[in-house]
């Protein structure tokens, strides 16, 4: 999970799709794709965590509602049930479907310390806001924690290309974070938004996510087109937002045996 993606220009395609589907594309990337390596032995998905920064505004949020040509968010990343280990602070980039980021990685127990003043010193005599850091963002934008996003991912890499992921995200979930820092949670605190009122789906869904470089492989093109595949718009983090704004969530166990 500590591989460097921030040199990745990448381009990205969401789509919805059943259970039975991503059994038959399962099926059919195995000649292509293999497990990535950080999937734990006798398992076939990984925990993923993304801690959502927002203005008091939103301004994040509403440039993601309405497809903003070039937008900006900033998060942290860490995995596991738990936040111990190592934690990544970053910013995604967006234009049109390319994607790219600028991250670094820290230990958990430099968490907090990312936000004392010590840390910002260095923009003190800038006169204009710059995005090139998540601390730029924080810093700029006044920034603060908003929603804590986690999610199952079931991971595949192609073998046949310099850069190629199809994932498959399960058991979306969030909290609140109202501008608190600290990564300890309950289980109870989680409320579960990938239901069929949510998510305007007939059925639970599975989150499809391709990413290849810019050039999209032959194969990828070829499975878009056998599975009828339609892509989507669709935001972890604005479909969490919106289910806080309008309390619409449902609360259910996870499944996964954790």
């Amino acid at each position: 999970m500590a591989d460097d993606l921030s040199k990745i220009r990448r381009y990205e395609l969401k789509y919805a799709i059943t259970e039975s589907v991503a059994g038959e594309i399962r099926e059919y990337i195995r000649n292509v794709c293999v497990p990535d390596k950080h999937v734990e032995t006798g398992k076939n998905y990984y925990i993923v965590n993304n801690i959502y920064f927002d203005t008091d505004d939103l301004r994040f949020y509403y440039d993601t509602k309405y497809r903003k040509l070039t937008r900006f968010k900033a998060r942290a990343r860490y995995y596991g049930l738990k936040s111990s280990g190592n934690i990544w602070p970053e910013i995604k980039f967006k234009h049109a479907n390319i994607v790219w980021k600028v991250r670094k990685k820290i230990s958990t127990r430099e968490w907090a310390d990312q936000f004392s003043p010590e840390v910002f010193e260095y923009l003190l005599n800038d006169v204009r806001p710059s995005v090139n850091t998540f601390e730029d963002v924080v810093y700029w934008f006044d920034a603060r924690p908003i929603s804590h996003v986690r999610y199952v991912r079931e991971p595949y890499v192609s073998v046949q290309d310099d850069y190629g992921r199809i994932t498959f995200d399960r058991e979306l979930c969030y909290r609140r974070m109202d501008g608190s820092i600290d990564l300890d949670y309950n289980e109870s605190e989680m409320l579960y938004y990938d239901d069929p009122m949510t998510t305007f789906n007939p059925r639970s869904l599975v989150l499809l996510e391709i990413k290849t470089e810019t050039l999209v492989p032959y194969w990828v093109i070829q499975m878009i087109k056998m599975f009828g595949l339609a892509q989507r718009p669709f935001s972890k983090y604005c479909y969490s937002i919106d289910n806080m704004l309008e309390r619409n969530s449902t609360e259910r166990c996870s499944v996964f045996d954790f």
